[in-house]
């Protein structure tokens, strides 16, 4: 389990979730362009309210909080940590009057640097739909270098495609 912090960038703070992100992750659950690149069997897509603030009540990292306004504009997370190898994967999403913002490629930079340095990771792994145009952009903006493509191994709502692969190791830092 990765420690519950707070991070600051220059325009967001990331904590935990809280209860009151609950209508703002709800609503991006519930997007068309969110639901489209959705893994299948992913079990929040499309759902309700009560299920987002119970979600959120766990308190996952990192909620990307607008500094200037407080509203919910990202998510990112680290998640299948190898603790002995020290590689994780990183996720995000974007709400949607945040995107084409940069929020969340500022997110990813801000989280994937603290895990290479603050916490000893030798490697965080990103992989997007090729098709997910702005995934791969976000991720080139925040610093990860693609590695490749696997192929046919994204299975969405929107049918089968190729992942594309990213990653971030100290050294690129």
């Amino acid at each position: 389990m990765f420690p519950r912090v707070t991070l600051q960038s220059d325009r967001l703070v990331l904590r935990p979730f809280e209860s009151g992100d609950a209508a703002g992750v709800h609503a991006v659950w519930n997007e068309a362009s969110f639901l489209r690149f959705a893994p299948v069997g992913f079990r929040y897509a499309g759902a309700g309210l009560e299920l987002a603030a119970q979600w959120c009540a766990r308190g996952d990292i990192f909620a990307g909080v607008q500094r200037s306004t407080g509203r919910l504009a990202c998510h990112v997370t680290l998640f299948g940590a190898d603790w002995s190898a020290m590689t994780a994967e990183i996720h995000y999403w974007t709400a949607v009057w945040a995107r084409g913002s940069g929020f969340a490629a500022e997110a990813a930079r801000v989280v994937g640097r603290w895990a290479l340095t603050e916490l000893g990771f030798e490697r965080i792994t990103l992989q997007s739909d090729v098709r997910n145009v702005a995934s791969r952009r976000v991720a080139e903006r925040a610093g990860f270098r693609f590695e490749g493509v696997l192929r046919n191994a994204s299975w969405t709502r929107s049918g089968r495609s190729d992942l594309a692969v990213f990653s971030l190791i100290p050294g690129d830092l």
